[in-house]
């Protein structure tokens, strides 16, 4: 189940592959290069967004879905949405402890493909002013995003148009080597961060003792499971 949210997460990394979030190093290695050129591609702002987005939409229609938990949140009502709320939270900070090993595979692969002047080109364009009001323009459309019609996969973007500023330098900077090899590795990207996605979950008993809280607050006993099962 929650690993739709995969789906959503890659298909942001080929929609938007600019961000914010990271300042310019100074002198800095290839590799120390591309992990801040990775933070910015894909800022810890944006992947809150998204996983809120997912769990909102795809997550939440997955758990009304089930018959047993219908029944129980009809009984208890908001029970679905605490429990949806309290999954998130423990996804929300396995992944923000996780974050740093996915810039770091994402780096690595950009100080591989581009060279030490394309690496610092990159950084001060995505690190410049229109590269942030850019990837604001992202993550809005992102939270502004409708859910989606049939499935995760189906997910429709609509960002806002940047001004006519932005969009030129933008424009300016994907006419460049740097940013024509960056636009070649959008895919290369956006299947690191679906692996990179798939694995960055709470373990099993952390989940468990969130949801245990869930029900213990909601007053739900055995017998209120039995019932649940009974009307399936």
């Amino acid at each position: 189940m929650i690993w739709r949210a995969s789906i959503v997460l890659a298909a942001i990394a080929l929609i938007f592959p600019s961000g914010c979030g990271a300042s310019a190093p100074t002198a800095a290695s290839p590799v120390d290069a591309g992990t801040t050129l990775a933070k910015l591609t894909y800022p810890a702002e944006m992947d809150a967004v998204a996983m809120t987005y997912a769990f909102t939409t795809d997550v939440a229609a997955t758990y009304r879905a089930d018959a047993n938990l219908h029944a129980l949140d009809v009984k208890h009502p908001g029970l679905v949405d605490a429990m949806v709320a309290a999954l998130l939270l423990e996804y929300r900070r396995a992944r923000d402890t996780a974050l740093p090993r996915l810039w770091a595979r994402i780096g690595a692969a950009y100080a591989g493909r581009l060279n030490a002047v394309e690496l610092r080109q990159a950084v001060a364009f995505f690190d410049s002013p229109a590269g942030h009001r850019i990837v604001e323009l992202a993550i809005q459309g992102i939270a502004a995003a409708p859910p989606p019609e049939n499935g995760a996969g189906n997910t429709v973007i609509y960002p806002a148009e940047p001004t006519r500023e932005d969009a030129m330098a933008q424009a300016t900077f994907d006419a460049t080597s740097a940013g024509r090899k960056l636009a070649a590795m959008r895919t290369e990207v956006a299947a690191i961060n679906n692996d990179w996605s798939t694995k960055a979950a709470p373990d099993q008993a952390t989940a468990s003792a969130a949801m245990s809280k869930i029900i213990a607050r909601f007053g739900v006993s055995a017998s209120d499971f039995s019932q649940a099962a009974g009307h399936r």
